[in-house]
């Protein structure tokens, strides 16, 4: 009966959630008969209907099993980058080949697409956090263990090298248009690099600021093997690590993904140009990439228990268990 009754509530968020999407995008291609591209009034409809899809995808995420939600990004993300190269060759070659309700159709594709990304993000983290956060605590590079944190350095170092190479690549005008393809993968890398820099900062924020980069393991005793589970590598030392922090941020965080990604890919489509120019949008948005990978760092454990409630219970009683063998 309680499992029935949960199906049930799923159907109708889900059936909900779609209606007030549908009614939002409907509205959004109306309006857009009556505005300006770049109205003011057409960018605020716009970005409305953009969070709410990204609200929808991250609701997805959370009620519908993650092996269906893997299926459903992995085709939402080839149909956004066959619509965005047709609608890109068919602008840059000059082929008319589009109709109004065509390119409607590409366009919602695209929002559609992009709005996932997002959502994937954390999935894609909390499956990070479930399989590999054992395997960090041993041996990385040889005998050398490497901190998460100096791995989150190096991204965000790769992410500078690449924001220069943007800003060089965007003098020139062939980038703007021919070649735009290969700026869109650039900024894409950019955000990523950004994002999962912060993230992997925060979530070691403790080595950093203790200065533990890189440090040499013994050669370790053979062992049971344990199925890499996250809590195999626990000890009394690092308890605190898995502790879930008293400051709930990664809401904000995942808020802040939504935003800062719509930011960088949409610009002025995403924020009216007079609040801010393309330009500013964008490196608005690279800043707020950081900041929530960080926040979901820094929250990471409440992450890992809202997708994987039964493998954080084992993590709490791991905690108990070393609390007491303490004492």
């Amino acid at each position: 009966m309680k499992r029935s009754f949960l199906v049930i509530t799923k159907i109708v968020i889900i059936s909900t959630l779609s209606l007030i999407v549908y009614f939002s995008l409907n509205d959004y291609l109306l309006n857009k008969q009556l505005y300006e591209w770049y109205s003011y009034e057409l960018t605020v409809i716009r970005a409305t209907s953009l969070m709410l899809l990204n609200g929808y995808f991250f609701v997805l995420a959370s009620i519908i099993k993650i092996s269906v939600f893997k299926k459903l990004y992995l085709i939402l993300i080839i149909f956004g980058i066959i619509a965005w190269n047709v609608s890109h060759f068919d602008s840059v070659l000059d082929l008319d080949l589009l109709s109004n309700t065509n390119d409607d159709f590409l366009e919602l594709i695209l929002f559609v697409s992009t709005s996932i990304v997002a959502p994937g993000l954390l999935i894609l983290i909390a499956y990070y956090i479930k399989k590999f956060t054992s395997k960090f605590e041993g041996s990385f590079v040889g005998k050398y263990h490497l901190h998460e944190g100096l791995f989150g350095i190096i991204l965000v170092g790769l992410g500078i090298l690449l924001f220069a190479l943007r800003l060089y690549v965007l003098q020139f005008d062939i980038f703007l248009k021919e070649f735009k393809v290969y700026l869109a993968i650039v900024m894409i890398l950019l955000y990523f690099f950004l994002f999962f820099g912060g993230f992997f900062i925060l979530r070691d924020f403790n080595d950093i600021i203790h200065f533990r980069f890189v440090k040499k393991i013994p050669t370790p005793q053979k062992k049971p093997k344990q199925n890499g589970s996250i809590y195999n590598s626990m000890t009394y030392e690092n308890v605190s690590f898995f502790k879930r922090s008293k400051l709930y941020l990664f809401p904000v965080g995942i808020l802040l993904t939504g935003i800062s990604f719509s930011m960088v890919i949409y610009s002025t489509k995403f924020i009216p140009k007079d609040v801010l120019s393309s330009g500013e949008t964008i490196n608005l948005g690279y800043m707020l990439s950081f900041i929530a990978g960080a926040l979901i760092g820094y929250d990471w454990v409440r992450v890992f228990k809202r997708f994987y409630p039964n493998q954080y219970e084992e993590i709490e009683l791991k905690i108990l268990e070393l609390q007491k063998s303490n004492n």
